[in-house]
């Protein structure tokens, strides 16, 4: 790695560890800063699916399996919990007030960040309600917890889709940071559709 790869990945953890989201998964420790994300790599089930630990009806559903996107797409995935992050690509108002989002698939795995794959891979989120435009733009990054429905199409793939249970908002502003832009956690649909 050269200097100026080593200083660009410098800065990204900077960022993203004072963002107030922990997006490094630890490898099998105790560590309680990354024990919500254990099993995002795809190597074992996980109980919890965001940094903020739900306790609503969501996080009580049980663990979420280990299957990526490409696995999902298997007849055998319907009805699997999972938890999956990524970068919004899509977000639109469907039939019978529902938000549906389009997310390119991120890896977490120990001790990295965000890591996207050579092959990119995309799901489809959908859940009741409309979700807040501002907070959720293209790029912005998110954690998704849901159970696999079926499939779609996006560009021309087949993509898994999941009912939404919790939708976590990521951010990599700097900590302290108030602007509508950094909002991060737990996000629910607005009451009243934009």
């Amino acid at each position: 790695m050269n200097l100026l790869s080593w200083s660009l990945y410098g800065v990204l953890c900077l960022v993203l560890a004072g963002c107030g989201v922990s997006p490094v998964v630890s490898d099998q420790t105790n560590d309680p800063v990354s024990q919500p994300l254990h099993g995002l790599s795809g190597t074992a089930e996980q109980s919890s699916c965001h940094p903020d630990r739900l306790t609503d009806a969501e996080a009580q559903a049980g663990p979420f399996s280990a299957l990526i996107p490409t696995q999902a797409l298997a007849a055998s995935a319907k009805g699997k919990r999972v938890c999956w992050g990524g970068g919004l690509r899509t977000i639109e108002a469907v039939e019978g007030g529902r938000d549906c989002v389009v997310m390119l698939y991120a890896e977490l795995s120990p001790r990295v960040f965000w890591g996207w794959p050579r092959d990119a891979s995309f799901f489809k989120a959908c859940g009741p309600g409309h979700y807040d435009r501002t907070l959720l733009q293209p790029f912005t990054l998110g954690l998704i917890g849901g159970k696999v429905t079926g499939q779609a199409e996006f560009a021309g793939d087949s993509i898994p889709v999941i009912e939404i249970e919790a939708f976590y908002r990521a951010s990599d502003c700097l900590q302290g940071d108030t602007s509508p832009q950094c909002v991060h956690g737990h996000i629910q649909p607005l009451k009243k559709p934009q």
